[in-house]
């Protein structure tokens, strides 16, 4: 697993509800390939929402995001799967949030969880490092959207 943090000025309750509601997923998102969901704010474990994205080498597609951790104003994470094809291929990772009130400010945790992929599957995402960046934009565009 990777993960970057960043103190935010800002409540956990005001960031949490940017981060439990997806359609506000393609505002601070780093990798620039979310587009758009017509789903409600996240209540729970279990729950679902699914993402239309585009990728520049194989166009448009749609993840299908479960909830896999979900803890009010401290911490929630998804697991995607592809909703528009059938896919054989399950590398069960994780994307996630986790949120530490300190005083005023609010340290923002974002993560990619690899662990669960196959050999193969982590190889390609070179242990998960090939998300850190995107990570660090989505914390900055996190903090944007909350500070300004």
């Amino acid at each position: 697993m990777i993960a970057e943090r960043r103190d935010i000025a800002a409540s956990a309750q005001e960031i949490f509800s940017i981060l439990r509601d997806p359609k506000r997923h393609h505002e601070f998102d780093g990798s620039t390939m979310l587009r758009h969901s017509d789903y409600p704010p996240i209540d729970g474990v279990g729950q679902s929402f699914v993402m239309r994205m585009h990728n520049e080498d194989f166009g448009a597609y749609e993840m299908r995001n479960e909830i896999v951790e979900f803890e009010l104003d401290r911490a929630i994470a998804w697991a995607p799967k592809r909703h528009d094809v059938i896919d054989d291929e399950d590398w069960d990772h994780r994307w996630g949030w986790r949120l530490s009130p300190k005083g005023r400010e609010t340290e923002v945790t974002s993560y990619f969880d690899c662990t669960r992929v196959p050999d193969e599957g982590r190889r390609i995402l070179d242990q998960g490092e090939w998300a850190r960046p995107i990570l660090v934009r989505s914390l900055q565009r996190l903090e944007h959207l909350v500070v300004t």
